[in-house]
């Protein structure tokens, strides 16, 4: 990208090199150090798996046996195989029960026994390695064959339901909406777990345990998605928390495409010790390297505690600094998701602004990073449309700027878990956004020396002097007085601090030794792997008129979890904005039959009018085999196709009225239907050659209509209500059916055929009409039905 911003480069350079002093002492203590999650990682590799019958996985057990025999320091791997080789036994989970039981101890062996106990443990870890790099060859050949995504930034949605099997149509649902990538969230306080569940659970908290059975139960249905949608669609979870290092090896075993991965979250807000956090990163990033993950780091949650205007620049060192740990750890630049976030108060003036500049700061610094850009969480109040609409200032930021990553903002954020509905609507909000500026990014330029160039290397600036008093005062130092997201986490304290270890001479681990000696861009490739493509699948929709729903089965409304029977409404009050309203929203609420009720959400409306939006559940149940609806009966033709029903057997062309009545001017619906032009690509019954088309407007009088249909000897009288206050669509209706019975005996009278977005499509006989087409009708459908009710259903196919 050329730079818009007149960045200083010798500033950038200036910058770039702190970051790297700042950051090395940081790399030479993880160099040195080794933790408990490292060496499970190590074990899960040289293939570990399972759980004990109260849930603890033998992974945990087999390090905490080595650890109380020998400590920690030495490395697990060098004592677990020496143990396997006196014992006799070639299985390394075996060994872990053994050890479990009891049966099994170890010691740090010398020479010879040494020796061999590496070579074992490092041919054991290097089939692991293998594993994940046949992953990421998949993952390349999916790609190919399925291709990526047709345009930047790819759209990131998480979901968050707490239920593997929830999650995953939920997902799938997400991504034929649109959605690139899938986040699934990981349940509340995992990262304080200092072991990863084994196998699918049900049971997460506003998230889903991230475990192996997991990963892989989700990866397998968008692999199901993507063959269907026609383009791989990437998969998301954090390598974070106390098993940071075991989290990236089990993402890679199971092709996970992305992994939040960034220490500064843990520290800042888990309270996870410093430097256990800095040794785990190290090596988890390094795993990602060699699996081709893309890392997503967690700048962005330094604004939801600090000012996004006065600290801005803090995002931008630690961007500095995370590129640096990750260019030390094998990653390259397109696997790096740098993150930032839109959380500047709405209410700042120029607030949209601000945003540009940081945004499009970060995208010039980090030109080749798929940056990731998140969005406003701190500020959603519970007015979803508000909400709503800063989500979309949020969205064009992210098509202006060039952003890589664009995470779906929820205008539910502080409200509920997003539902499902919250995540469709945030959807159609992204593809519009995304959809309409196209381009854009090409032609916005801000003008020299102007408000935004000025701000991005103010920014910038600020950047440079907090990274030259961390590499004066150490950045463990600035973590430790609450630099970044203004938490102070000294390095001596914290959590998991007594499952880190200062590595002892002799100490080794061979995955470290493999994942340092390989190229840290290529993973051999894979074993051939047969991917079957989905077979195409054809649907013809039933012809009917009015019928019951062929189903029997009784549901309820769903929020987050199948059955839960939530809803959510909005409503006025004419009542002033004040405690007694809010009172009076939840006695309204509970006798619309939500129980409980929540008011999330209340504004004044003028003087003594109040808005309110309530989220509650219902208990009211929903009979699908009661259910009418009117299914088409007649066959869906072409424009040819009708155009040789009516030459050939009317003889004539088909004389057709249309008209706005009563005192509706919206002529939007009956010219979308007549004009030739028509509506979202398909042409109108003008285009029709054999149809003549008499478009009489707006606001006619049915007088007018009924003289208008005589003159032109109408087959069909076409009419479109929009204003639907106080039934105007259905009293207008009313009177132009009983017109027209009156006007014109049985066998003379047109068609009667109305539309509109508000009619019943089961009121055509109240409303004495042939037919009502209901939203989104077509030319094509409209056309189709006049050939079907005027001759063949009367001649015959």
């Amino acid at each position: 990208m050329v730079g818009k911003l007149d960045l200083d480069p010798v500033l950038v350079g200036r910058a770039r090199e702190l970051a790297r002093r700042a950051g090395q002492p940081v790399v030479d203590l993880a160099r040195g150090h080794t933790t408990v999650s490292v060496e499970r990682a190590v074990l899960r590799l040289a293939g570990v798996s399972g759980a004990d019958p109260d849930g603890i996985p033998w992974v945990n057990r087999l390090v905490d046996a080595v650890v109380a025999d020998v400590g920690l320091g030495h490395g697990v791997a060098v004592p677990v195989f020496e143990a396997m080789a006196r014992e006799g036994v070639d299985d390394v989970t075996l060994l872990a029960q053994k050890a479990a039981a009891g049966s099994v101890r170890f010691v740090v062996p010398s020479g010879r026994g040494a020796s061999a106990a590496r070579r074992a443990s490092r041919r054991a870890v290097a089939a692991g390695v293998r594993r994940i790099d046949r992953r990421r060859a998949e993952r390349e050949r999916l790609v190919r064959r399925w291709g990526d995504p047709p345009r930047r930034p790819w759209i990131y949605l998480i979901v968050a339901t707490g239920d593997i099997y929830e999650d995953i149509p939920q997902a799938q649902a997400a991504a034929r909406a649109g959605a690139d990538v899938i986040a699934v969230i990981r349940s509340t306080g995992q990262s304080l777990l200092d072991y990863v569940p084994e196998g699918a659970t049900r049971e997460g908290f506003a998230g889903t345990y991230a475990t192996q059975e997991n990963f892989r139960l989700m990866r397998a249905a968008l692999d199901e998605s993507s063959r269907e949608l026609g383009r791989y669609v990437r998969l998301t979870n954090y390598a974070s928390g106390l098993c940071m290092p075991e989290m990236a090896t089990l993402a890679g075993l199971e092709r996970l495409d992305m992994m939040l991965n960034d220490s500064m979250y843990g520290i800042l807000f888990r309270d996870i010790n410093p430097v256990r956090t800095f040794v785990d990163q190290r090596f988890s990033r390094q795993v990602h390297a060699r699996a081709g993950i893309i890392i997503n780091t967690g700048e962005d949650n330094y604004l939801t505690t600090a000012d996004a205007v006065d600290e801005a620049h803090t995002v931008t060192v630690s961007q500095l600094l995370n590129e640096f740990f990750a260019h030390e750890a094998g990653l390259a630049d397109w696997q790096l998701g740098l993150g930032h976030a839109f959380e500047i108060n709405p209410d700042v003036p120029e607030s949209l602004r601000l945003e540009l500049a940081h945004a499009l700061l970060a995208r010039e610094l980090f030109p080749d990073a798929p940056l990731k850009w998140m969005p406003p969480t701190k500020h959603m109040t519970g007015d979803v449309f508000r909400g709503n609409l800063l989500d979309g200032f949020f969205n064009l930021v992210g098509a202006l700027t060039g952003q890589g990553i664009l995470l779906v903002g929820m205008m539910t954020e502080a409200v509920v878990t997003p539902w499902l509905s919250d995540r469709d609507i945030a959807l159609q909000n992204v593809r519009y956004v995304l959809g309409a500026a196209g381009g854009l990014a090409e032609d916005f330029v801000p003008a020299p020396g102007g408000f935004i160039q000025a701000r991005a290397n103010q920014v910038l600036g600020e950047a440079v002097s907090l990274l030259e008093r961390i590499v004066d005062d150490t950045l463990l130092r600035a973590i430790a007085d609450g630099t970044f997201g203004i938490m102070r986490r000294p390095a001596d304290r914290g959590k998991g601090l007594d499952g880190v270890a200062r590595q002892e001479a002799g100490y080794y681990n061979p995955a470290t030794e493999i994942l340092e000696s390989a190229s840290a861009g290529g993973g051999a490739p894979g074993e051939r792997e047969e991917c079957s493509e989905a077979e195409p699948r054809s649907r013809e929709r039933k012809a009917g008129t009015v019928s019951a729903v062929d189903q029997r089965q009784i549901v309820r409304p769903y929020g987050d979890t199948t059955g839960d029977g939530m809803v959510q409404v909005s409503f006025t009050l004419p009542v002033p904005h004040d405690k007694r309203a809010e009172g009076a929203a939840l006695q309204l609420a509970a006798k619309m039959g939500l129980d409980p009720a929540m008011l999330v959400h209340s504004r004044q409306m003028g003087d003594g009018f109040t808005f309110f939006v309530v989220y509650g559940r219902v208990n009211h149940l929903v009979d699908l085999s009661k259910v009418e609806v009117v299914e088409r009966d007649f066959p869906l033709l072409s424009a040819k196709e009708v155009n040789a029903l009516v030459k050939r057997r009317l003889r004539r062309k088909l004389s057709v009225v249309g008209a706005c009545i009563g005192t509706d001017a919206h002529t939007v619906g009956i010219d979308a239907i007549l004009n030739v032009k028509g509506i979202a690509g398909e042409k109108g019954l003008e285009y029709y050659r054999e149809l003549k088309v008499t478009n009489l407007g707006a606001q006619v009088s049915v007088p007018d209509l009924v003289e208008a249909a005589r003159a032109e000897r109408a087959d069909a009288v076409l009419v479109s209500q929009v204003v639907t206050q106080r039934d105007a669509h259905l009293h207008n209706t009313r009177e132009m059916s009983a017109a027209f019975r009156e006007a014109l005996p049985a066998g003379r009278r047109p068609l009667l055929v109305v539309g509109g977005p508000r009619f019943d499509e089961k009121m055509t006989g109240e409303l004495g009409v042939d037919r009502i087409f209901g939203r989104g009708t077509t030319p094509g459908e409209v056309a189709s039905y006049l050939v079907h009710a005027l001759i063949t259903s009367k001649v015959g196919a």
